[in-house]
């Protein structure tokens, strides 16, 4: 055993003496939704944890696990879907994915969930158009329509599944070096199609990048996801375009358009942990990071 006066990082310390798998995420929440989800029964096995260092997005946890993983291959980072776009490859992979979690042949130790990000999981996972039904006085109890609610609720997604395409485009482009940034929210306000395209073009050109390149870039991304839909059924199309939609903005928006206390994201974590999802989010990640346990 070296001596541990002579370990100067606490970083490389902590994850030399601890025997499980440390798998770095974006934030808290996304920690305490993947806690939940594997459930406590697997946590002497596995442990989610945030890096130290302050940044945004995918970049901290990636960062962290480029640094430690050559000195220990039991840390891996797990990142929203949507950061796999612009890696070699990652765009089709992460369209096509099946399964809950997906990795690339590179980066090392970079996992990747098949959703946009973790708040898609909560929407696709858990019984959201039930949970928004009982969410009523004694006077409107049976009056909430579950068929008014889910189209409602399609159509906030649908926007920001459009949104999305856009997002993944930009991200494409500035792997490419032709645009100066990733392009989010774009369909954040419920606007007409003309004026969404006239901010569209507006930011582009704020980021450095001409109207044409950007268009077909989009292009490209939508035709792409399009022929992938019609390969699948109704059911198939619309699970597909629930994954893919920009997860936290819409499911901000379902939360707002029906006057629900942001703490229903405990409650529906519950209800995914729950779920046939759960077992196959942990035989992804055990398969994935080498935990030879039953999940």
């Amino acid at each position: 055993m070296p001596n541990l006066s002579s370990i100067k990082d606490t970083t490389a310390l902590k994850q030399r003496y601890v025997n499980k798998v440390i798998v770095y995420v974006e934030s808290d929440s996304d920690a305490n939704l993947f806690r939940t989800i594997v459930g406590t029964k697997f946590h002497e096995y596995i442990q989610f944890e945030t890096p130290p260092e302050k940044g945004e997005g995918c970049g901290p946890a990636k960062s962290f696990v480029a640094q430690y993983r050559k000195d220990n291959s039991r840390i891996y980072a797990l990142l929203d879907g949507e950061a796999a776009v612009a890696e070699n490859n990652g765009f089709e992979e992460f369209v096509k994915s099946d399964g809950a979690i997906f990795a690339l042949k590179d980066p090392d130790g970079v996992l990747f969930l098949a959703d946009h990000e973790a708040e898609n999981i909560l929407f696709r996972q858990a019984d959201v158009i039930a949970y928004i039904a009982e969410q009523a006085t004694l006077a409107e109890i049976g009056k909430k329509d579950p068929e008014e609610i889910l189209l409602k609720v399609s159509s906030i997604i649908e926007r920001q599944f459009a949104g999305a395409l856009c997002k993944y485009a930009s991200y494409r482009l500035h792997a490419d070096g032709k645009i100066s940034g990733v392009l989010s929210g774009t369909h954040a306000e419920h606007k007409p199609v003309d004026e969404i395209v006239k901010l569209l073009e507006q930011r582009v050109a704020a980021c450095q990048c001409d109207w044409a390149t950007f268009e077909a870039e989009l292009e490209r991304v939508r035709t792409h996801i399009v022929l992938h839909l019609e390969t699948m059924d109704e059911h198939g199309k619309t699970t597909t375009k629930w994954r893919l939609a920009d997860g936290k903005i819409a499911l901000s928006q379902i939360r707002h358009a029906y006057k629900i206390a942001q703490t229903w994201e405990g409650p529906l974590a519950k209800q995914v942990a729950a779920s046939p999802y759960a077992e196959r989010f942990r035989q992804d990640l055990f398969k994935l990071t080498e935990i030879h346990v039953a999940a």
